[in-house]
């Protein structure tokens, strides 16, 4: 027993002899801490404590005068702005300018996904008249927009023309003339392009009062589009495609 602890001491106390060799160890942590290129630590600790250079500075006459504009003639002495201080900013209309209403249909899908606070009905009714240039009639709703216009209203089968208003039932609840759309454009296809206020956004929509029920056409294109933007959860089965709740075209 004693001669086993003894080889174990020999042993423990050659392999904490120095070596004349740096050792090689598997793991890179380890030979790192045992390497021939490896700095003393004093030299780092010199090199910490070494002061750095500062940048060097531009002599003082080199450096351009400070002058503060407080008047006329200092302004002048430090010369005139460049050129791009005076431009235009082309993001920023001037102060009180009226933006032009639409009056294509290109105008009319730019707006698309823009918010608005007014009222659907008010928007609908400022678009046709910018148009067609048709006064805007003084109506609060769409059924009395339906029965102040009668005359002019023509069945949902008729084909709509470009500031034709388009009148739907049945959008948001179970009243009539609840939404109130303007026709801007017609594919060759025959379906309907109109543009309409829903949920505080502008949108665009399709339709094809030949084809109420169909939404869309054998190559994937749009043909009625779903109307419904209210929160009620109708019965199952339920429609809202617009040719299906199209309910009067009132041309002006």
């Amino acid at each position: 027993m004693r001669a086993a602890v003894a080889w174990g001491l020999v042993a423990s106390a050659a392999a904490c002899t120095p070596a004349a060799r740096p050792y090689r160890f598997a793991s890179p942590m380890l030979a790192a801490a045992d390497t021939e290129l490896a700095a003393p630590a004093g030299a780092l600790r010199a090199a910490r404590a070494e002061p750095r250079p500062a940048p060097a500075s531009p002599p003082r006459d080199a450096r351009p005068p400070r002058v503060h504009a407080a008047s006329a003639e200092a302004a002048s002495a430090v010369g005139a702005p460049p050129a791009w201080a005076s431009l235009p900013a082309p993001h920023r209309s001037p102060a009180g300018e009226e933006r032009p209403g639409p009056r294509v249909a290109t105008d009319l899908r730019a707006l698309v996904g823009r918010r608005t606070k007014a009222a659907p009905l008010a928007v609908a009714l400022a678009w046709q008249a910018a148009i067609t240039g048709a006064p805007v009639p003084d109506v609060t709703d769409g059924p009395s927009l339906v029965a102040v216009v009668g005359d002019h209203a023509a069945a949902p089968t008729e084909l709509a023309a470009p500031g034709d208003l388009l009148v739907f039932d049945r959008t948001e609840g179970d009243g009539a003339a609840d939404l109130v759309a303007v026709a801007i454009a017609r594919d060759p296809r025959g379906v309907t392009e109109f543009a309409y206020v829903a949920g505080g956004l502008v949108r665009r929509g399709f339709l094809d009062a030949s084809r109420p029920a169909i939404r869309r056409d054998a190559a994937g294109a749009t043909v009625n589009t779903f109307l419904r933007a209210g929160k009620r959860w109708p019965p199952a089965g339920t429609h809202y495609l617009a040719g299906e709740l199209l309910a009067h075209v009132i041309r002006r």
